[in-house]
C-alpha cells in the first residue's frame, strides 16, 4: 500500500469566521504554503511505510511574537514580528506561512488586523480587558503559536516608564505554591498620566522556568489544527494568569516585563525569592491499629512559618493529644496566639479535632513526639514522632 499525498501543496485560505467551543473566532489568514504533509494510510505487513524522522536542527520549536506587550493609542499603527527557533535552539526567521488571529471576534472593535500583521487601535480596549492577538507560523507542515498582548488607550503620552517594583509592604518574596499577582505601573512621573488597568505577560529569567512560572495563553483552534500543535513552551502554568507570577521552587527567580509603550520599548525586572509555604498542618489520626501524622511526618516550612497541630483521632474514642518538643524553645508563640494547647512549647493535651499553633524562627529540624491520652485499647498511650524543619 502506497502513501496517500496531498496533490494541491498551496492552499489560500480566505478571511473567514469560525465557531469552536462556542467562542467566535475573527481570522486573517495569509497564504497557507505547503501544508501538504506526507499521510501515511493505516496498513499493516510488509508493505507498510514508516513515517520519515525529523531533523531538531531544521524541525520548528518554539515562536516568538515581539512585542509580546503593547500599547497603542487611537490611530496608531504596530507590526508584529514573529521570530522561532528549531528544536536544537538554532534561529529561525523563514516560514511557509504566518496566520494572525484576533481571539475574540469582538476585538475587531477595538483593533484592525491586517494578513501581514499591521495593527491599527481603533477604539480603547479598557483597564484589565486587553486584545489578545494569536500568531501561529507554519513551517514544513508543522504549526507553532504564540499570543502578543495588546492595550489600547485613548491618548498618548510621552515619557512614559514602567515598574513592577514591589511598593511596601508588599515585598519580592513569595511562598511555594502561592500565585501573586504583580501589577504594572506604566506612568510618566512628572505629569503623573499613566496607563489605567495595564495588562502585561510576565517571563521569567533564563535557567528560571522550574522556579517561577506565568501566564501561558490558551489557544483557540480550528480544523485541521490541533491544541497539541499549537502549545507553548514558554514560562507559564495554565492557572496562572496577566500580571501574575507563581512560586513552583524554592530558589531565586527573575522575573521580567518587556512592553511597547506607544512605541518605546520598556522593561523592568525584579529578582523573586521563593521560600518554603509559611503554614503547614501536621495531624495525628487513626491509621488500622496505629497512628500516623496526616500529610506525612515531615513538614518544611520557611523561617518564621506557622504550625498547626491537630488531634483528628475520632471522637468516639475519648482520647487526647498532647505534642511534646525536643527542643520547646524552638515552639514560640503565634500570631495570634493558640487558644488551646497552651501558647509556647509543649503543646498540652487536645480535644478531637482541636488544634494548637506554634510559630518557629529559626533554621533548624525539630523533633516532636505526640501521644495519646485515654482512649481504647490500641490507641492508648500510643505514640507517633514528626519533625519540623525550617528551611
Amino acid at each position: 500500500m502506497t502513501p496517500i499525498r496531498n496533490s494541491s501543496p498551496h492552499v489560500t485560505i480566505m478571511p473567514t469566521q469560525k465557531m469552536f467551543r462556542g467562542r467566535r473566532i475573527a481570522t486573517v489568514v495569509a497564504t497557507v504554503v505547503a501544508l501538504s504533509a506526507t499521510m501515511v494510510a493505516g496498513c499493516t505487513g510488509d508493505n507498510s511505510v514508516a513515517p520519515s524522522l525529523r531533523s531538531p536542527a531544521t524541525t520548528l520549536g518554539e515562536v516568538y511574537v515581539s512585542p509580546l506587550n503593547a500599547v497603542m493609542a487611537v490611530g496608531d499603527t504596530m507590526s508584529l514580528t514573529v521570530t522561532a527557533r528549531t528544536l536544537s535552539g538554532a534561529p529561525l526567521t523563514t516560514f511557509d506561512s504566518v496566520q494572525y488571529q484576533l481571539q475574540n471576534s469582538t476585538d475587531s472593535l477595538r483593533v484592525r488586523l491586517s494578513p501581514s500583521g499591521l495593527i491599527t487601535a481603533l477604539s480603547p480596549s479598557g483597564a484589565n480587558s486587553p486584545v489578545l492577538v494569536q500568531v501561529i507560523a507554519f513551517q514544513d507542515g508543522l504549526a507553532r503559536a504564540n499570543v502578543a498582548v495588546v492595550q489600547v488607550t485613548a491618548t498618548k503620552f510621552t515619557g512614559a516608564t514602567l515598574s513592577i517594583q514591589p511598593i511596601a509592604p508588599d515585598s519580592a518574596r513569595l511562598a511555594i505554591g502561592n500565585d501573586k499577582t504583580v501589577n504594572p505601573v506604566i506612568s510618566n512621573p512628572l505629569t503623573g498620566e499613566t496607563v489605567d488597568g495595564a495588562a502585561i505577560r510576565y517571563e521569567y529569567g533564563k535557567g528560571d522556568s522550574t522556579t517561577m512560572l506565568c501566564y501561558v495563553p490558551s489557544f483557540v483552534v480550528s480544523p485541521p489544527l490541533s491544541s497539541q500543535q499549537l502549545t507553548s513552551s514558554s514560562c507559564g502554568a495554565n492557572s496562572v494568569g496577566l500580571n501574575q507570577i507563581h512560586g513552583n521552587i524554592a530558589d531565586t527567580a527573575w522575573v521580567i516585563a518587556n512592553v511597547q509603550v506607544y512605541g518605546v520599548p520598556l522593561r523592568d525586572s525584579v529578582r523573586y525569592i521563593i521560600t518554603n509555604t509559611f503554614v503547614q498542618y501536621a495531624q495525628v489520626e487513626v491509621n488500622r491499629l496505629g497512628l500516623s501524622g496526616a500529610g506525612g511526618n515531615s513538614f518544611v516550612i520557611a523561617p518564621g512559618g506557622m504550625m498547626y497541630f491537630y488531634n483528628s483521632l475520632p471522637t468516639q474514642l475519648g482520647a487526647t493529644v498532647d505534642f511534646v518538643f525536643d527542643d520547646p524553645s524552638a515552639a514560640t508563640v503565634s500570631n495570634p496566639p493558640s487558644d488551646l494547647g497552651g501558647t509556647t512549647g509543649t503543646i498540652t493535651p487536645l480535644d478531637p479535632g482541636m488544634s494548637a499553633t506554634r510559630q518557629f524562627l529559626t533554621a533548624g529540624t525539630y523533633r516532636w513526639v505526640a501521644t495519646v491520652h485515654g482512649g481504647i485499647p490500641p490507641f492508648a498511650g500510643a505514640t507517633t514522632t514528626g519533625y519540623v524543619i525550617v528551611k
